[in-house]
């Protein structure tokens, strides 16, 4: 030590080269800290960017995906294992009508008013109840608000929906999902696996919709 600081001293050379490099260690510090704050400024704005991108999405979903008019004619098919059922009709702005296929015996319906009326032998409407009507399917299966509610929820890939149990069924941690694909105005919903949650013995629940307007 004792001879550097002596050479510092008488050695002007000596002094300028060792100001020199401390000067370049400055300059390089500076750079290195410089570098460091860009890229925790730029892996800021990067996650900020995702977060907002991330958002719209969800907020692009909350939108209704599978949007009808007012008046149009629809027809349901219901496969439950080995079973097909039927349910068809039309919907106007003030009544809904449903014919029920059970085994080529066809039941019909009127919804109006908030009341359902089942059509009897003389052709006349009496009232009846939601679960005479849908007494093969629960109507949330088939209810497009319902539906829609999933579709919701789902995790898209081109034309179908993935919809997992866990965003559907509360307490299910599976990475189970049932499937629903759209087609313009046709659904094609495949609810086995939401099935076998609720029945083990279910093979097949398959729902198909065609809509026409």
């Amino acid at each position: 030590m004792d001879k550097f600081l002596e050479r510092w001293k008488e050695d002007k050379k000596f002094r300028a080269i060792i100001k020199l490099i401390i000067y370049f260690i400055f300059i390089s510090f500076i750079a290195i800290y410089t570098i460091s704050i860009d890229k925790r400024s730029y892996n800021r704005t990067k996650y900020l960017e995702d977060v907002e991108s991330s958002t719209n999405k969800k907020e692009e979903t909350n939108e209704e995906i599978f949007k009808l008019g007012k008046e149009y004619e629809y027809k349901i098919t219901i496969e439950i294992d080995d079973k097909t059922y039927e349910y068809s009709g039309t919907q106007s702005e003030t009544e809904k009508t449903i014919n029920k296929k059970v085994d080529n015996k066809m039941t019909k319906y009127i919804y109006k008013d908030n009341t359902y009326y089942i059509q009897d032998e003389n052709n006349n409407y009496i009232i009846t109840n939601k679960d005479e009507v849908y007494d093969i399917i629960n109507y949330n299966y088939i209810n497009f608000d319902t539906i829609n509610e999933y579709l919701k929820k789902a995790e898209k890939n081109n034309n179908q929906y993935l919809v997992y149990l866990k965003d559907i069924v509360l307490g299910n941690n599976s990475e189970n999902y049932f499937v629903i694909d759209i087609n313009e105005k046709n659904m094609y919903i495949d609810y086995t696996a939401l099935m076998k949650e609720f029945n083990s013995s279910i093979k097949k629940y398959k729902v198909s919709i065609e809509i026409k307007e």
